[in-house]
């Protein structure tokens, strides 16, 4: 069996585990064959995100910068490194981070967790300018909505919030 077949194969078996929120058996079994993690960008984000699932965000964000050095130019991956250091609460890397994330590839996810960054760090106008971006992108997805809903919420303004919730409820039901 070639390497890449080998390292597809461990993939497959890893996000088998993972897709079942096997989340320590995967770690076990990615270590066991930390070789193949070490060369893999896909098989160390893996690892980094069994360990975020686990709240064990100091190794996550060893095996996210792992995967982020071996596949610089990933949004995914980028994505995955920030939303360590938000749960880190170190919000500038996660802002530098995710903005280098959107910049690659733009994304839901990666901009949700930028307005994340941003709230945390009290820029409530730039949070909610992504936000508003997020929506003109993809102006049919009720998701986007729902996230601006929840940042209304969160900065006190119910009646907007409100508006928003009811907009993606509109939307969900067309789809």
């Amino acid at each position: 069996m070639g390497e890449d077949s080998r390292l597809a194969e461990i993939k497959k078996r890893a996000q088998s585990m993972m897709k079942e929120e096997r989340w320590l058996d995967a770690i076990t079994f990615l270590s066991d064959r930390s070789a193949g993690t070490g060369k893999s960008w896909e098989l160390s984000w893996n690892l980094g995100w069994c360990y975020f699932k686990l709240e064990r965000f100091d190794e996550a964000r060893k095996h996210m910068s792992r995967a982020n050095e071996l596949a610089p130019g990933s949004e995914v991956c980028k994505w995955g490194l920030g939303s360590v250091y938000l749960k880190k609460k170190q919000f500038k890397k996660a802002e530098a981070i995710l903005s280098e994330a959107l910049r690659i590839r733009e994304s839901h996810r990666s901009r949700i967790a930028l307005a994340l960054a941003y709230l945390a760090q009290g820029k409530i106008a730039d949070a909610e300018k992504v936000h508003l971006e997020n929506i003109k992108i993809k102006p049919t997805k009720s998701e986007r909505y729902e996230s601006y809903a929840a940042f209304l919420s969160d900065v006190g303004r119910e009646a907007e919030a409100k508006m928003m919730t009811q907009k993606a409820k509109m939307l969900r039901s067309l789809n």
